[in-house]
């Protein structure tokens, strides 16, 4: 897991977050890897149906996907070694975003869990065979300069995570399932918003209205509507992936 802040972004990226990566005096604090996606990106790996990505300063898991084998065959693939990640952060409790767990803690060493009191009994109870759950109840701050929003109610409960930077916070989420406008609206009230990336499902006009806001946002997995945002939004959105790597 390395860091190279002097790299190119990826082809593609949105012209205001260019602008920013190349300012003189701009340095990019963290780097997110999409590791897991039903979108391709990368070349080489293999997609499915799910999300998980990789906050690699913090050794933050979010996330792991449907399939364990996947998940682990891509990080080899990237490079990503699974024991040098430290904690897992579960967005909510579907096949898609769970799937990877068992095979991941399998091979992780010493790791923290985190979850919210949604989660079914089956799911804590295959936590509980390697580690003990860390129950998220609200607004928590996991490692340094990041937070879990706390679950979030929607047609299913779901937490996201905030990255704090020198600029306001950079969400993360796994479905969005409680609107992501709604989830920039909870973040705000920390602080400002200005990017976020994962999936969005089912984007409505309040939605799409609250990324018009952001400068730099990266929609994938199972968000809808991906073609009306980029349309709308050409320099602030970018198409998510496996493989898809975002320096903020």
């Amino acid at each position: 897991m390395c860091r190279d802040s002097h790299a190119a972004p990826d082809r593609g990226a949105p012209i205001p977050y260019l602008i920013k990566l190349f300012q003189k005096n701009y340095t990019p604090m963290t780097v997110i890897t999409e590791i897991y996606n039903n979108l391709p990106h990368t070349p080489g790996l293999t997609t499915a149906w799910g999300f998980a990505c990789l906050i690699h300063d913090a050794g933050i898991l979010f996330d792991t996907g449907g399939d364990g084998a996947i998940l682990l065959s891509n990080m080899e693939r990237l490079g990503i070694d699974p024991i040098e990640i430290r904690g897992v952060v579960l967005s909510h409790d579907h096949w898609d975003h769970t799937g990877g767990l068992s095979a991941f803690l399998e091979v992780s060493q010493e790791i923290e869990v985190f979850v919210h009191d949604t989660f079914s009994e089956e799911t804590l109870d295959l936590i509980r065979t390697y580690t003990r759950p860390q129950i998220i109840t609200g607004w928590t701050e996991i490692t340094e300069n990041i937070f879990s929003t706390g679950p979030m109610d929607g047609e299913t409960a779901e937490q996201s995570l905030a990255v704090r930077t020198g600029d306001g916070f950079f969400i993360i989420t796994g479905c969005a399932h409680p609107h992501i406008s709604r989830i920039i609206a909870a973040v705000q009230r920390h602080g400002e918003v200005w990017g976020a990336m994962g999936g969005f499902h089912s984007v409505s006009d309040e939605d799409i209205s609250a990324l018009g806001q952001l400068w730099y946002f990266s929609a994938s997995h199972c968000t809808d509507r991906s073609d009306l945002l980029k349309a709308r939004y050409p320099e602030t959105f970018a198409p998510g992936g496996a493989g898809r790597i975002h320096r903020i």
